[in-house]
């Protein structure tokens, strides 16, 4: 697809990381599949990737986690 930012690339697949935060808790997640402008390189994260993410963020919050680096994984 053509880059909806630049107007110039096209996205490929690649990968991204993705800092997620709230309150005392910040997670990195690296490695995430997204489709990454050859052009400017923004990165777009699909929405089953989002949910995945929006999830595991959750239960760390839960969990008490302040600072933590996860490698993606797919549920």
């Amino acid at each position: 697809m053509i880059c909806p930012i630049c107007r110039c690339g096209h996205t490929r697949p690649g990968f991204a990381s993705v800092t997620l935060e709230r309150d005392s808790t910040t997670l990195l997640f690296k490695n995430v599949p997204a489709q990454v402008c050859d052009n400017c390189g923004e990165e777009f994260i699909d929405e089953t990737a989002s949910t995945n993410l929006l999830n595991t963020a959750e239960a760390a919050v839960r969990d008490g986690v302040q600072v933590e680096l996860r490698h993606y994984a797919a549920a």
